[in-house]
């Protein structure tokens, strides 16, 4: 039986890896050229270029699922269309012991993408948004957790916040004469329907010959670079590992505030990485029944009826979880096992 998996071990791997080889040069490209509308100043296109590439892990990550599933079919699918597959079940070898075969690939790959979802993934996908933001603001600098704009007299530090919505705060350094402070202003942001950001709340403490003053007037020279720093530094989920992101739900729900959002996107992810096992060894029963001596054509067609249909129906659960205040374990889980219900289902017909 070793020497079997270590058959189907590679057959699966080799294709795969081809697969996701090809999504990724399609997926890296469209990317790319979304970002030569965003191209002026110091944002070139070798700049582009980068940032696209450092895109290329979160977009593997989503990607994995569905290419496990149209890499085992091609992989598997070129093992019956030579009859090997018929002659292992000649041979005493049940449908779901190979199967089990097929999960051991299938976890290895699960492992690879968790690990570049989890540690790769998120920091590369920070570093992009952050080197296109600096890029395109040429008084822009991004230190530690926070960014810094000069906007004429005015010094902007926006500090970084876990969500793409809500902003912590944004605070105004107003300088006059050369290495004097004038005044300092605080402000919190709000997203604007159209999609800009606008300042709100805000107030400044001035610094004048007669003592302080209080003003609720902020004066930039160019509100608007604050835009993409605004977008920049709100620290996504996708920019989270899971380690950050289930230490934040631990936050919000210590302090009485909405998790769920949150909660749907950690268990999908642990879902997505399960899915990979489950994705793998559900090709198995197709190339057992009428698509055996299919074509390749037939094969990938299957396999991204059923990669849409997952992702579909993942993302319409994660939806309709936040408006009917649905479980996020139901959420997260329900589309997998019903991809597994189905798997066992198929099995059992061709076992």
């Amino acid at each position: 039986m070793r020497i079997l998996n270590r058959y189907l071990f590679r057959s699966i791997i080799g294709a795969t890896a081809m697969v996701l080889l090809v999504l990724l040069s399609v997926g890296g490209f469209v990317d790319f050229i979304g970002q030569l509308k965003d191209i002026e100043g110091d944002y070139t296109l070798p700049v582009a270029v980068q940032v696209a590439l450092l895109k290329l892990p979160r977009l593997a990550a989503g990607m994995l699922p569905v290419s496990t599933l149209l890499g085992a079919l091609l992989g598997l699918g070129a093992l019956a269309s030579h009859s090997e597959l018929i002659v292992m079940r000649a041979s005493g070898v049940s449908a779901f012991r190979l199967a089990a075969s097929v999960g051991v690939a299938g976890l290895a790959l699960a492992i690879v993408g968790g690990v570049v979802g989890e540690f790769i993934a998120p920091q590369m996908d920070l570093y992009a948004r952050q080197m296109k933001a600096v890029a395109q603001n040429d008084s822009a600098d991004m230190t530690g957790s926070s960014a810094w704009l000069r906007s004429g007299d005015a010094i902007v530090n926006v500090r970084p916040s876990i969500d793409g919505t809500d902003y912590g705060g944004v605070y105004v350094y107003r300088m006059g004469r050369p290495g004097r402070l004038e005044g300092i202003g605080q402000a919190d942001s709000e997203q604007k329907f159209d999609g800009s950001w606008i300042l709100s709340d805000y107030s400044e403490s001035r610094l004048t010959d007669n003592g302080i003053e209080l003003s609720n007037e902020l004066k930039l020279d160019d509100v608007d670079e604050l835009n993409d720093l605004l977008a920049i530094t709100a620290v996504r989920e996708s920019s989270l590992t899971g380690a950050e992101l289930w230490a934040y739900i631990d936050y919000l729900q210590d302090n009485g505030l909405a998790s769920e959002r949150y909660e749907i996107a950690f268990w999908g992810r642990l879902a997505t990485i399960v899915s990979i096992i489950v994705m793998c060894m559900l090709a198995l029963p197709f190339v057992f029944g009428s698509l055996r001596a299919a074509g390749t054509g037939a094969r990938m067609l299957i396999g991204v009826l059923f990669g849409l249909s997952y992702f579909l129906l993942s993302k319409t659960m994660a939806d309709s979880g936040a408006v009917f205040d649905l479980s996020p374990l139901f959420v997260a889980w329900s589309p997998l096992l019903l991809l597994l219900t189905i798997t066992i289902v198929l099995l059992r017909r061709v076992g």
